[in-house]
């Protein structure tokens, strides 16, 4: 795949912000997604889980609680709307985890037969209007016409706008 012979790609996601790969299929129809990371918010399951052992552990950290615009934990005197940080020892101190998810891929086998792959970053302003799906589409379509990856990522932020979100875009 590479001529430096490298096929794998580690990606380390830590935060509410999410990590595509995304393709087009050569033949046939179906995602554009081929691999995403999940979001470590407090309604996250496994996010809830692991923030369940660690009260019982003794950490200084709430369960996560619902507010009107989503779910947040309390730390101290503040309130957190993701379950690992990377914002420093206060939060640390307190139980709130800076390990990241790591997931390998082999890119020769996840891209095998998918054409205008990209991989994307994207911040939860972007994701809270526009699907991972949409993303990825929006992509592959800009990508197929030509455009840059600076203008790629313009113009995603320019729909995520446009569309009224009101968290951060990029």
């Amino acid at each position: 795949m590479n001529p430096s012979g490298t096929n794998e790609l580690t990606i380390l996601n830590c935060g509410d912000s999410k990590t595509m790969l995304v393709g087009e299929l050569v033949i046939g129809d179906g995602s554009v997604v081929v691999f995403e990371t999940r979001d470590h918010s407090p309604d996250d399951i496994i996010e809830i889980q692991r923030l369940t052992r660690g009260k019982e552990l003794g950490l200084d950290y709430s369960i996560p609680e619902c507010s009107i615009s989503g779910s947040y934990l309390r730390v101290g005197d503040f309130q957190y709307a993701l379950c690992r940080s990377l914002e420093g020892s206060y939060v640390t101190s307190k139980g709130i985890v800076s390990d990241p998810d790591m997931t390998k891929i082999n890119l020769a086998i996840a891209l095998a037969g998918r054409q205008y792959n990209s991989l994307v970053l994207a911040c939860d302003g972007l994701l809270e209007v526009m699907s991972s799906e949409e993303v990825g589409r929006e992509v592959v379509l800009m990508r197929k016409a030509g455009y840059k990856a600076d203008e790629v990522a313009k113009n995603l932020c320019g729909q995520a706008l446009k569309k009224g979100s009101y968290d951060n875009i990029s």
